[in-house]
């Protein structure tokens, strides 16, 4: 199924082995050119109502979004052309075209059971993956086929099966479970860089997505690192007025693939001159010849790499591992978690608004949700699983207070290994 779904970027493509080519001109606005992207069956034909859809989808998303979309109607073309007895003659994706409510309702029950019609084992499908289906079905549906935007021809003249919302059960949303301060503490803990206890503490700290963490720039580290040393003046006296927390612009990684989504989140002094001292080291100067005029990306791996989205996972994975080992976790964290764990604490510290809803506006921009609807799922994490902290005299510490905790308690020993 990988290789069904194929997005141009600039390229012809080869459909010499299907036999679509012999008969394209009856589907007009197939796109298999620039910016195109192109649907297949098992047979290699193409599947032109697919195609037109994720090329026009395309437009506003991201490629990953557009083979995600792309497999999902694809599976519901698969199913409906070899169970259906209705569509079963149907060519290509045609029987998009008549298909009715209950027959995705009859693909949805197939999805949720542990053997197919030959009675074969067969791995059930989870009821948030055939929401994300459902939700790819009612775009497809609503959005193009029956109410095609400018440029395109209605193909569908039956009704919609989506007009009067969803046909799958909504599954049950769980819980946010964000990385705790302790489980982060483990993770910084265990590692033997100063490169990975930074990045650990940077992605809690900014509440960054795995891909975005190669973005950050060494130089944006240190604009902040000086910005920090600013001063005031104030009734011709110079005043050093420093705030505890820092504006980062994040290069986000949601857009469409070629185009950049930007925002900003705050990030706590403590943590960029932690991170500035570390890009101050040897260990990290040692790369310097290796990137020439090239910004260097404030995180390298020992190869003096930046770190990728899988680099990250890894990374945590294996610190993970290790923390659970000697007890200090009881189960692995992920870069996610870690993010999410950044809500809580924004969420949980007074400095940083005077209401919650002050902070939750505040969240929804430094994650980068759209909806307030996304961001307020945070505002439902049960109050036992975020850790108080307190100094002490029995303070409860805020963010940034918690930042200069989290270096003090995890900072390389002198002599350890760097």
């Amino acid at each position: 199924m990988d290789k069904l779904v194929v997005i141009s970027s600039g390229k012809t493509l080869d459909v010499s082995s299907s036999v679509a080519h012999e008969d394209l001109e009856e589907y007009s606005n197939v796109l298999l050119l620039a910016d195109g992207v192109a649907a297949f069956n098992e047979k290699m034909e193409l599947l032109p109502l697919i195609s037109d859809f994720l090329t026009h989808y395309r437009m506003k998303h991201s490629d990953k979004s557009v083979v995600t979309y792309g497999k999902n109607l694809c599976y519901l073309v698969k199913y409906l052309t070899t169970y259906d007895d209705e569509y079963k003659n149907s060519r290509r994706d045609d029987c998009l075209l008549t298909v009715h409510a209950n027959s995705i309702q009859q693909y949805y029950l197939y999805c949720r059971k542990d053997e197919d019609k030959e009675g074969n084992t067969k791995t059930p499908v989870s009821a948030r993956t055939i929401e994300n289906r459902d939700a790819t079905y009612a775009s497809f549906f609503g959005e193009f086929l029956c109410n095609p935007p400018s440029g395109y021809k209605c193909f569908r003249f039956e009704e919609n099966p989506y007009e009067n919302g969803g046909l799958a059960r909504v599954a049950k949303k769980s819980l946010i479970v964000p990385a705790q301060f302790s489980d982060v503490a483990a993770l910084i803990q265990v590692a033997k860089h100063e490169r990975e206890k930074c990045l650990i503490q940077f992605m809690y700290d900014s509440g960054l997505r795995r891909a975005e963490v190669k973005d950050v720039l060494q130089r944006d580290i240190l604009s902040l690192s000086r910005q920090e040393r600013n001063s005031l003046i104030v009734d011709e006296q110079t005043f050093c007025i420093p705030s505890p927390y820092s504006i980062l612009t994040v290069k986000g990684n949601k857009g469409r693939g070629r185009e950049a989504k930007y925002r900003n989140t705050i990030i706590s002094n403590e943590t960029i001159n932690r991170v500035q001292k570390y890009n101050s080291s040897i260990e990290y100067k040692k790369h310097k010849r290796k990137w020439g005029q090239t910004p260097m990306p404030a995180f390298l791996n020992s190869n003096g790499n930046p770190y990728t989205a899988n680099a990250v996972s890894k990374l945590v994975t294996k610190l993970s591992k290790r923390a659970c080992k000697i007890g200090l976790i009881n189960k692995p964290i992920s870069p996610h978690k870690i993010r999410h764990g950044y809500g809580a604490v924004v969420l949980n510290s007074d400095d940083l608004g005077d209401s919650q809803l002050d902070r939750l506006l505040l969240l929804q921009q430094c994650l980068g949700h759209d909806s307030l609807d996304t961001t307020q799922e945070y505002t439902k994490i049960p109050v036992e699983v975020w850790d108080k902290f307190a100094d002490s005299k029995g303070k409860e510490l805020n963010r940034h207070e918690l930042m200069k905790k989290l270096r003090d308690k995890t900072r390389l020993r002198q002599g350890a290994i760097k």
